[in-house]
């Protein structure tokens, strides 16, 4: 059984003979079983730690420790001088790791010294708020960049040219913690060895779709520098993109699933009657319900179409007297989603009987927000992610908070979770096949492709066709003037909405009249 380790502590002025004593010492039989640590009493916190075989130089503070060099390779003189403007950076509350490592490296490792402008150069890498602290941050060398610094540039580049709601999603891709492992390679040594590791890195943590994203993403990122910043990136000897031959294997999946009138009716209903949908949880906001029969009504991405507010309601009749009572929805183009060349304002036509359920749900929810479909807080909307969140309820689906629960440790066990909450399959039992929201979209164009107005559809749900440019005119519209843009094709949409919402609306009565009767039935058996 070995002995425990002996420590030793001493202080006294050390000299230049104690520091090569202490070598000596290190290097004997005497120092076997010990740790020893002779504390300089002229430098306040400066110690010489004997182990065997090594001798170290620290500088004791009372918040950290900070580890010098070795006593072999720094003098004594100099380990008192370190220890000084480590004091002196402390009074300037700067970073004292970054200080030590920056300010040591430059007193040991260059040909010509420069006390002075090392300690400053140091001081400066340690001030998070100076330049060289900056670029430190981000990888750029000053020379050419590291991957790190080549993602900071490109996002600074990229960024501005995407939609503001875009841009953390595009930035997260590219940001990955993975990517760690290549950040401080310079970019002009990395070779595609080192991308087929870091892309199968990330497919251990992350979905296909995410690889796929990351890399799409990091390629056109090495296109970008490899075309315009050639010099700065370390590529300018490079004579082809070999970075498209980093691949992953990935299709998207193409949903063709349409869901019928009557399955959409069916799930509109149900998520109106049953809004407790688990115990312990609390009841669906009249404002989601709305959501739900609004983009069942419409038809619209729920991105653009959740954004919709009070004020953005235009009387219809201006455009045609047929349209009385109904009323003109616009987005601008930065609402809507877009492509390479952006989105376009659109403008919906929507019937008096479609506003009559979204106003009743506006008016359970409060009647007070400026929004037409309010979320709990009355000053924030429905998100889209509340309406996926309503879906997969409605299916039965629920969050396993169990399954990344760390196990209990031997004498702290903790708090156990609570049992997983259970959720009827509401679809599988009113025999509804499971179906997403963006599908209705595809409904719509088939039940209006039926009746020769397939031109309507494409009107409605914004797509674009081959001859739909728009010109800069009416891009710089303002709202209250986009909708009435004949470009907008409002006679077309309004008639493809009002066959469609009298067509759903009646699917819903009689979907709502087989509820009641079903239920009335059971109750009938019961008794």
């Amino acid at each position: 059984m070995s002995s425990k380790t002996i420590y030793e502590r001493e202080s006294r002025a050390l000299t230049d003979n104690d520091v090569q004593s202490a070598i000596s010492y290190s290097n004997s039989k005497w120092i076997i079983g010990k740790i020893s640590e002779w504390r300089d009493t002229k430098t306040v916190g400066l110690t010489l730690r004997i182990t065997p075989g090594k001798v170290v130089w620290y500088v004791r503070r009372r918040e950290i420790t900070l580890r010098l060099g070795l006593a072999s390779d720094i003098d004594l003189d100099a380990a008192r001088y370190f220890s000084e403007q480590t004091h002196l950076a402390a009074k300037r509350k700067r970073n004292l790791r970054e200080f030590v490592e920056t300010l040591v490296h430059l007193e040991t490792s260059h040909k010509y010294k420069d006390p002075w402008g090392s300690a400053q150069i140091a001081d400066q890498f340690a001030d998070e708020t100076s330049l060289l602290a900056y670029r430190k941050r981000i990888g750029d060398t000053g020379a050419t960049w590291t991957w790190k610094a080549l993602t900071q540039k490109f996002l600074a580049y990229q960024l501005p040219r995407l939609k503001p709601k875009y841009r953390k999603q595009y930035e997260h891709y590219l940001t990955l913690k993975e990517f760690s492992c290549i950040n401080d390679k310079l970019v002009g040594e990395i070779r595609l060895r080192d991308l087929e590791r870091l892309r199968d890195e990330i497919h251990l943590n992350h979905a296909a779709s995410a690889v796929h994203r990351a890399l799409t993403q990091s390629k056109r990122m090495l296109t970008w520098a490899w075309k315009y910043q050639a010099t700065a990136s370390g590529l300018d000897e490079v004579q082809a993109e070999w970075w498209t031959r980093w691949s992953f294997e990935y299709k998207t999946k193409q949903r063709t699933h349409a869901p019928t009138i009557e399955e959409i009716a069916r799930a509109l209903v149900i998520a109106e009657k049953f809004r407790n949908l688990a115990d312990g949880e609390h009841e669906t906001y009249p404002g989601t319900i709305g959501a739900l029969w609004g983009v069942a009504l419409t038809a619209q991405r729920t991105g653009a179409f959740l954004q919709l507010r009070l004020d953005r309601l235009f009387e219809a009749s201006r455009i045609d007297r047929k349209l009385r009572g109904w009323k003109i929805a616009n987005w601008t183009s930065e609402e809507m989603k877009g492509g390479r060349d952006g989105g376009r304002p659109h403008s919906l036509p929507i019937p008096p009987a479609a506003l009559k359920v979204m106003a009743t749900f506006h008016r359970e929810a409060g009647g007070k927000s400026s929004w037409m479909f309010p979320g709990r807080d009355v000053r924030n909307r429905v998100t889209p992610a509340a309406l996926n969140l309503l879906m997969y309820r409605l299916q039965g689906r629920v969050y396993d908070h169990t399954v990344r629960q760390k196990p209990a440790r031997k004498g702290k066990p903790g708090p156990k979770p609570k049992p997983r909450k259970m959720r009827p399959d509401l679809f599988k039992e009113y025999g509804i096949r499971p179906f997403t929201l963006h599908d209705v979209r595809r409904t719509v164009t088939t039940f209006l492709d039926d009746r020769r107005l397939g031109g309507a559809a494409t009107a409605i749900l914004g797509h674009k066709t081959a001859h739909s440019s728009i010109d800069e005119r009416e891009q710089l519209a303002s709202v209250t003037e986009q909708h009435y843009n004949r470009s907008q094709k409002i006679d077309l949409k309004a008639e493809g909405m009002a066959i469609w919402v009298k067509t759903l609306l009646a699917a819903c009565y009689a979907e709502r009249r087989k509820l009641e009767d079903s239920r009335a039935h059971r109750r009938r058996l019961a008794a």
